[in-house]
């Protein structure tokens, strides 16, 4: 980014108040804000970030809370602070997910599928009631949003809802962790149980305009949301997971269960 000090910080306030959430502290959404133009690409690898008195200078926010987001995106790996030197958003390396289970969308060969390259958009506890709160069974959990690039085509938004309490890592590790970790072996490994039943459901949507933006698509475009209700075994509900889905004209693999691995049988 050439200019980080003038295009990037006249932005973040629009990126700010696009993330705000009802009791959101301002650290937080600031800390947002910075991580999602990290993510998609407005700060680039090894940008030197504004100075902490020109970031007060610019936004209307005290100099504390500007300290505290920038020692979060420190301690989630996203900047790197250096002494006498300035702050400079983290080189990252780009690594596919192992095994996807939901993204599974094919190559141009039948029993391959498109990699798919995830970055963690945002983690914060939910205060909202949704289709999470019957199925996991408490009004807060934990949500992390991710954006999956699918094979360098097109984009997927993914919003994950689990009980921080029954997983414990997924509120415990880095954001840079989180990015390049398979949620689903996250689970088996702080459970000791595989994921068995997945029940899910799909209906077409017009995205809002913050999703479009994260999606790289037309404000309004319309695309698919997948809704994803898995369980540990048959009964024991462990998370709830939203994907939108913009157009594309690869074919979706979708499971019934958490053990399926490749396609054996798919449509010419």
């Amino acid at each position: 980014m050439n200019d980080p000090t003038g295009s990037f910080l006249s932005d973040l306030p629009r990126r700010m108040q696009r993330l705000l959430r009802p009791g959101l502290p301002k650290y937080i959404a600031l800390r947002d804000a910075v991580s999602n133009a990290i993510v998609t690409g407005a700060l680039e690898p090894g940008a030197r970030l504004p100075t902490e008195s020109e970031w007060a200078k610019r936004l209307p926010l005290s100099l504390g809370t500007i300290q505290r987001a920038l020692r979060m995106l420190a301690d989630d790996g996203l900047v790197v602070r250096k002494q006498g030197n300035g702050t400079f958003v983290a080189e990252r390396e780009a690594r596919s997910m192992h095994a996807p289970m939901h993204c599974r969308f094919l190559g141009d060969e039948a029993n391959e599928y498109l990699p798919v390259y995830p970055q963690v958009l945002a983690r914060y506890i939910v205060q909202t009631e949704g289709r999470w709160t019957s199925h996991l069974g408490r009004k807060t959990p934990l949500c992390i949003e991710r954006l999956l690039n699918i094979g360098g085509e097109f984009s997927v938004h993914s919003r994950f809802y689990c009980d921080q309490d029954r997983v414990p890592s997924f509120a415990r590790l880095t954001i840079t962790r989180l990015s390049g970790e398979n949620f689903k072996e996250i689970i088996m490994r702080e459970t000791g149980q595989m994921i068995g039943r997945i029940n899910q459901f799909m209906q077409y949507q017009a995205f809002e305009d913050a999703e479009s933006e994260h999606l790289g698509v037309p404000a309004g475009t319309v695309g698919q949301k997948l809704m994803i209700f898995a369980y540990l075994g048959r009964d024991n509900p462990i998370y709830y997971q939203e994907l939108l889905i913009p157009p594309h004209n690869r074919i979706h693999h979708l499971s019934a269960e958490g053990r399926e691995d490749l396609a054996s049988s798919v449509p010419s």
